[in-house]
């Protein structure tokens, strides 16, 4: 396994399962094992908890017992023995009742060992059980959102979404050592490796990697997926342990006691001689005594980013706890070699921040790290380059970063990430993950690689083309040994079984999802297809090329929306994924007075609604018309009630009230229309009222007119950054179906900075921003020659914050926002 791995959520359960000191006094035996588990010395603990519970178990309380099969199985688990850990984990369990407090984090350690063990269905109940002892614990709903964040997936079959498409190579230069995390460099790659050669120098401290260089990638040969071709020996002298071995997880060669220690050869065993496939140290002067790599380059490859431990100036540097910590240092290439490293800013003694992978365009620097503000063991954290320096890292969040280890992260040419994980569940250890970015954050939640890029050991440090037709990633499947490199092609199709289309329907007031809502998908001048949301409120379905799609979504008691869809001018062939929301149709009672029947008319001209015209019969629909900004009634309003069942109408002009009411026939489908000369059409399907008890069903109607302004809710931006955030990406939604109802409607989307920073850069930013509203909403099948983009900087504050005033943040805020102006509209 990668050895840059965090114990995070185990080091959280170590502690949490201390107790019972009355036990350790009495039993020596046991108060050794539980110092051996303190020190993570997983092997020695296990033998002694073995030994407890042979020897004196029957001297143990029921909650001793208990803890120490706790322990035992932790120990199982991060010595990398999956098999016993499952089996301690079940006798534990079968011992006591339901697990409560600190001991329920146990059940997210079985989750992960099932997960591991290729037992995923029975691994998701765990999952569910240790997110419903939290809820109990703290009785708070949220918590159990949160905690079923970590959740593997259901469907195991996207585990194996690639098998078959690519072929994998294990390749000739491969060693007995590591070799793992490569890097496109020139034509060649640069990567990590243990080989003792050139730099790198063994003490008792243990052995560490340098960065070694393949000049020619075409010169490289495949020797088959399974790898089995003779590793070439390396001549070493024997005894010590090799390098990579420590105390909590078999000998690989990327592991480590802590994020940088390398450890368990000593000198001798680094005396290697020979080269293999033309590899060589990539740089006398970067390679030091310790452990360097891995590595990123600029596009023109004059620029280096790497990993090293703490070594300034032929100074090695420590934390507080006496650790090298992993640091990132950059150099430049000047005639052909590279200068001096020098540490980048946000570099800290106190933490390890490793794995570069730059953008191709060096705005964004994404790495690994386990600083404050992460959600697990380490963390992806991304620093973008802006005026000469590289600014604060910011966490990517939850949706890319668990309560695991999220390492090794590479960004793509088109800007889209891909990291290591063993927090997501998959295919078991560190599995690979990718994740659709925009502008340094991302768009869409990370999906696994599946086969066969990952396997039941770890899989990490890939680099691959925009479209993953080729490339190479480090894994140590080859009988779970060494890590090794190998190399990736697509042998013929898409890199997804097809261009996969994800709907989410929610209700715009609650925020929650709609179960078993019917959608019905029609391609332009394709078949028709019906589906049904999840219990998640979602479905997912292919898209085609080049197409224009409508989806009809509807559920009874809401009223049905219409939402369109383009693959035009799309580049690639990701998931997408659409957010649609839904409203709900509010029944209430009728009123016990009579009132008047509007009898059916087939007339162009609509009479005048009165109350007095109104009489009672079985069902009734009422409403009134407003504007949508001022939510005043309108005057004059044709309003059109359409029976599906018949084809008739009945037609209504709203008075000074802007009331409207219909009569409906029991067990039939209406249309509402509501229009006017300036104001646009607004169209709504009533579902058919079931026969019985009679009901009034209330729906108000909003109408936009030419010149309105609208302050979109929640269209927000993060300081100094044009990118679309989630909670702005629903109030767009709602544009966008709004949109759709009014296919004349052409708007004018403003975009408002705040008044900080320079007034001229905030004018560009808010041009930015109000670009990337139209792009979002052009993406959800909106014809762009409706939308202008108009950026208006800081002349348009909301409030007093102009420059030289105090202000909050959330003051700020309010002022960089969004506005929709409807610049034409009329009825159709």
């Amino acid at each position: 396994m990668p050895k840059l791995r965090k114990i995070g959520l185990t080091l959280t359960l170590a502690t949490a399962l201390l107790s019972n000191v009355s036990a350790q006094q009495t039993n020596p035996l046991l108060s050794d094992a539980i110092r051996h588990f303190d020190l993570r010395s997983y092997p020695t603990a296990i033998q002694k908890f073995e030994q407890v519970l042979k020897d004196g178990s029957a001297n143990l309380s029921e909650n001793d017992k208990l803890s120490v099969l706790l322990k035992l199985a932790t120990s199982y688990k991060q010595a990398k023995d999956g098999s016993n850990a499952e089996r301690v984990f079940r006798q534990a369990f079968a011992s006591a009742g339901d697990l409560v407090g600190e001991n329920a984090k146990s059940y997210l350690q079985f989750a992960q060992v099932l997960a591991d063990n290729g037992k995923y269905k029975e691994s998701q109940d765990f999952f569910d059980k240790y997110s419903a002892s939290q809820v109990l614990e703290s009785q708070n709903v949220q918590s159990f959102k949160s905690a079923t964040s970590a959740k593997i997936s259901q469907d195991v079959t996207s585990l194996t979404n690639g098998k078959g498409k690519y072929k994998v190579d294990f390749l000739d230069f491969n060693t007995s050592n590591p070799e793992f995390s490569p890097m496109y460099y020139k034509d060649g790659i640069v990567f990590c490796s243990g080989k003792g050669t050139g730099t790198s120098l063994m003490n008792d401290k243990g052995g560490y990697l340098d960065l070694f260089y393949l000049n020619d990638l075409s010169k490289v040969q495949g020797l088959g997926a399974d790898g089995n071709a003779k590793k070439t020996k390396r001549i070493t002298s024997g005894g010590a342990k090799s390098l990579g071995n420590d105390y909590y997880s078999r000998p690989t060669a990327n592991d480590s006691k802590t994020l940088n220690f390398f450890g368990g050869t000593d000198e001798a065993v680094a005396k290697v001689k020979g080269q293999i496939a033309e590899s060589e140290i990539f740089s006398k002067s970067l390679n030091t005594k310790f452990h360097e790599g891995p590595a990123t380059f600029n596009k023109d490859f004059t620029q280096i980013i790497f990993t090293r431990n703490n070594f300034n100036e032929g100074e090695k540097g420590t934390s507080e706890d006496n650790e090298m910590k992993l640091k990132l240092y950059s150099a430049e290439n000047v005639n052909g070699a590279w200068g001096e490293a020098t540490e980048l800013p946000f570099n800290d003694d106190e933490v390890s921040t490793a794995h570069p992978s730059l953008s191709k365009d060096g705005r964004y620097l994404y790495f690994a790290s386990d600083r404050e503000g992460g959600f697990g063991g380490m963390d992806i954290w991304v620093s973008e380059y802006k005026n000469g320096n590289w600014n604060e890292p910011k966490n990517l969040g939850k949706d890319i970063n668990s309560k695991g280890v999220e390492v090794f992260p590479f960004v793509d040419e088109r800007g889209n990430l891909y990291f290591s994980s063993d927090g997501w569940g998959g295919e078991g250890g560190l599995d690979m993950f990718f994740a659709e970015m925009k502008n340094g954050a991302n768009a869409n939640k990370p999906v696994a690689l599946g086969e066969p890029f990952n396997s039941p050991n770890d899989d990490f440090g890939i680099i691959t083309d925009g479209n993953r037709k080729t490339g190479y990633f480090s894994s140590d499947r080859k009988r779970g040994e060494d890590d090794d490199i190998y190399r990736f092609t697509r042998e013929g199709g898409s890199a997804y079984d097809c261009r996969e289309m994800t709907v989410s329907i929610f209700d715009p007031e609650t925020k929650e999802p709609i179960a078993d809502t019917d959608v019905e998908i029609n391609p332009k001048g394709g078949t028709s297809e019906k589906k049904r949301t999840d219990k998640n409120g979602s479905l997912k379905f292919c898209t085609g090329q080049d197409l224009d799609y409508s989806m009809k979504i509807m559920k009874e008691g809401y009223v049905t929306n219409f939402v369109g869809y383009s693959t035009k001018g799309e580049a690639d062939d990701e998931p997408s994924r659409l957010d649609v929301p839904l409203m709900k149709v509010q029944i209430v009672e009728p009123e016990p007075e009579p009132q008047a029947v509007v009898e059916k008319v087939v007339t162009p001209v609509a009479p005048v609604f009165t109350p007095e015209a109104v009489t009672k019969k079985k069902s009734l629909l009422k409403g009134i018309v407003k504007t949508e900004v001022e939510k005043t009634p309108i005057e004059g309003v044709l309003v059109t009630f359409k029976n599906d069942c018949d084809n008739t109408t009945q037609q209504v002009m709203t008075g000074p009230d802007g009331v409207y009411a219909f009569n409906m026939t029991d067990g039939c489908d209406y249309t509402l229309e509501v229009s006017k000369d300036g104001y646009g059409t607004n169209v709504n399907k009533i579902k058919k009222v079931k026969k019985g008890k009679a009901k009034e069903i209330s729906l108000n109607s909003g109408l936009f007119k030419e010149g309105d302004l609208i302050t979109m809710d929640n269209i927000y931006y993060d300081s100094n950054k044009a990118l679309i955030r989630k909670d702005a990406a629903r109030e767009l939604d709602k544009l966008a179906a709004t949109l759709q109802k009014f296919p004349s409607m052409v708007i004018e989307l403003g975009s408002h900075t705040d008044s900080r920073g320079d007034a001229q850069d905030n004018m560009n930013l808010s041009e930015k921003r109000a670009q990337a509203a139209v792009d979002y909403i052009a993406r959800k099948g909106i014809e762009r020659n409706r939308m202008l983009a108009k950026g208006y900087g800081e002349s348009d504050l909301v409030n007093k914050c102009t420059d030289g005033v105090s202000c909050t943040e959330a003051e700020h805020q309010k002022n960089r926002r969004t506005t929709v102006k409807i610049m034409k509209v009329r009825p159709e």
